[in-house]
């Protein structure tokens, strides 16, 4: 198992990451389109639904068919949609995208004028979600796929994003951005991680002063992360505790190679986490400790720079069970822990 571990770590350097992160298990995440959008989203700053003609006319149609003795199209559309009848059809014609919030007003508009039930309703809006369309702004730019499951390489980058990233919103701006010192980490992993998972290829910047930085201007994925994940930089979301032990591992091995550290001393060899917060560490513990790896502390350090906390795994055999259960997809600390495991069994065998 140990030389299949250091195979695993060598081909990370030369291999595609995605082949040694598995697709499964999936977890299915429930219709979630409604949470992507706010009550204050004007038009610029709505999400958009792309290539949904084929959906609008087949429900625009049975609208028509059933009521076309009453309907007056060129009033019954501006004062149900808010739009003009030419930009309505539009939508069907897929010269425009239609909005999300648009979409959900024409399923309840045919649940009424239709005679639908409430049941058929959540259906025929269930399955608008499950045709995966792209999503993007009103102008068809930033187009994005979100996820309709989690899996274990969407659970490594809610790990990465809670342990290190950077979320913000701020007017008709919007950043997902993640620093990280190592280039070839960004470019090799995480960039390739971000295509799979979110369809965007993300580019890659110079820091100020170190590092690099991936940042994506993505209103869709940002509020995906927020309003659905719950993600929050520096907290661990509730939706981790119902993850099966599979993405609960890609959760915390994402959050160990944003946030961790390998010291290859064999006298004081260690692997540690550090974060600002110690209620943040004390729930990486426990999250740790549901499948079985063990971390002390955490514990206080102060020096002119701050307040920080760390937690450790000293003993060599938890070393050693976690080199081989969790890993690390890191290029620089995946080398790391293979030399601290190489290290750990020659001082032990000699």
């Amino acid at each position: 198992m140990q030389r299949s571990y250091a195979a695993f770590v060598d081909s990370c350097i030369s291999e595609n990451i995605l082949e040694k992160i598995p697709d499964d298990p999936h977890i299915p995440i429930k219709n979630y389109l409604l949470d992507l959008i706010d009550d204050n989203d004007g038009i610029e700053k709505s999400i958009y639904l792309n290539d949904a003609s084929g959906i609008i006319q087949e429900i625009w149609e049975e609208i028509i068919q059933k009521n076309w003795r009453k309907l007056n199209v060129r009033k019954f559309i501006p004062e149900n949609f808010r739009v003009t009848p030419s930009s309505f059809y539009a939508y069907k014609n897929s010269r425009k995208n239609i909005s999300i919030s648009t979409m959900y007003k024409l399923i309840k508009i045919w649940q009424e004028f239709c005679n639908k039930s409430e049941e058929e309703s959540i259906r025929k809006w269930d399955d608008i979600f499950n045709k995966e369309l792209l999503l993007s702004t009103r102008s068809k730019c930033q187009k994005t796929s979100l996820p309709r499951y989690i899996d274990p390489k969407l659970s490594y980058l809610l790990g990465w994003i809670c342990g290190d990233g950077n979320l913000q919103e701020s007017g008709n701006h919007y950043l997902v951005k993640i620093s990280e010192k190592s280039r070839e980490q960004l470019e090799i992993i995480l960039r390739p991680l971000f295509v799979d998972v979110f369809g965007v290829f993300p580019p890659i910047f110079l820091r100020y002063g170190n590092g690099y930085a991936i940042q994506i201007g993505s209103k869709s994925i940002l509020r995906f992360l927020q309003k659905v994940m719950k993600i929050k930089v520096g907290q661990i979301p509730k939706i981790v505790d119902d993850f099966d032990p599979v993405n609960k591992k890609y959760f915390l091995m994402g959050l160990f190679d944003a946030e961790g550290y390998v010291n290859t001393t064999y006298s004081d060899s260690a692997i540690i986490i550090s974060q600002s917060s110690k209620f943040f560490l004390e729930t990486v513990i426990e999250l740790f400790r549901n499948i079985n790896i063990s971390f002390t502390g955490p514990q206080y350090h102060k020096t002119d720079l701050g307040i920080w906390y760390t937690i450790k795994i000293r003993k060599k055999l938890e070393i050693l069970k976690f080199i081989h259960e969790i890993g690390s997809c890191h290029v620089d600390k995946a080398k790391r822990l293979r030399i601290l495991r190489d290290i750990i069994e020659k001082n032990w065998n000699s």
